[in-house]
């Protein structure tokens, strides 16, 4: 069971309700973006941090194939109600190849499954005290397929909700094998532009960098020494929001400007226009063996 002391990794459109605690934001933008649950505390998983740091990526592993399960969850057969083609599905996993490329990790579709449940689709978020609320959680109950090693896409509206999505991060699959995976909302594909500022799939790709093994790049502001555990991610007060036209360095005393252009950020789509950094890549590669290969 994942309960919210252990957090999970989500973005929200606009604001959240207040039961949910929320990071403090930066103001030099508005909030187009928040996080939607509790300000991750790397305290409360420290045995897969310390693991992932102690070993690094084995270079002879890098290459690694993950096999998508994508379950499109609609209320009906039209776009508006949830309905994705067959080709709107392989444009978003185009993206994640085409962003994930550098990290050595690339995504094949193994089924596409169509699920017409409009509770579902319109309900399915993350819970008050767990990871999932019951909708969420009856979804992943009956769809879930595969191993660690797999990835689970459930494309939803999160019309109850403003969540953009969420996901779960690999050293949790052990606990709770049929919670893994990611929620994603399902107008912000590549190509939609029903929400301009995120059409070109950089939520999902975001999310899936969750299930990768990486946190925000703002991970504990300017006081934790520790930040996101990528050394090369420099460290952010906050969570950045819009998109930035000149650098900026919240955190002075700190080597760096802000990682504005980072996936792990909440900058809108067309502003995350770094690839992800060797740190995060390394990162990323030893989670995988770690917590994701047999």
């Amino acid at each position: 069971m994942i309960s919210f002391t252990r957090l999970f990794a989500a973005v929200v459109f606009g604001r959240v309700s207040t039961a949910l605690a929320m990071p403090a934001l930066n103001s030099r933008a508005s909030p187009d973006l928040i996080c939607g649950g509790d300000r991750l505390s790397i305290s409360s998983l420290p045995s897969a941090n310390e693991t992932l740091l102690a070993h690094g990526p084995d270079p002879s592993l890098t290459g690694t194939e993950v096999k998508v399960h994508w379950n499109v969850i609609h209320a009906d057969e039209t776009f508006n109600g949830g309905y994705l083609t067959s080709d709107q599905v392989d444009a978003a996993i185009n993206a994640l190849n085409e962003h994930f490329a550098v990290s050595g990790i690339s995504f094949e579709r193994a089924n596409l499954q169509y699920t017409n449940n409009s509770d579902w689709f319109a309900n399915a978020s993350i819970g008050d005290t767990e990871l999932d609320n019951p909708q969420a959680a009856a979804m992943k109950d009956q769809l879930h397929t595969g191993t660690a090693q797999d990835l689970n896409i459930y494309s939803v509206g999160f019309q109850t909700s403003n969540l953009g999505g969420y996901a779960t991060f690999p050293w949790w699959y052990k606990d709770s094998p049929k919670r893994d995976g990611v929620l994603f909302k399902w107008n912000t594909i590549p190509g939609d532009q029903s929400l301009p500022n995120y059409s070109q799939g950089k939520i999902l790709v975001h999310e899936v960098g969750h299930w990768t093994g990486l946190y925000h790049t703002f991970q504990g502001g300017c006081s934790d020494s520790e930040g996101d555990y990528v050394s090369d991610t420099p460290a952010e007060a906050a969570a950045t929001f819009g998109c930035p036209t000149s650098p900026t360095d919240t955190c002075p005393d700190l080597p760096g400007f802000d990682p504005v252009h980072n996936h792990m950020d909440y900058t809108y789509d067309a502003c995350k226009t770094d690839t992800f950094t060797p740190g995060q890549v390394s990162r990323m590669q030893a989670a995988m063996q770690e917590f994701r290969s047999e």
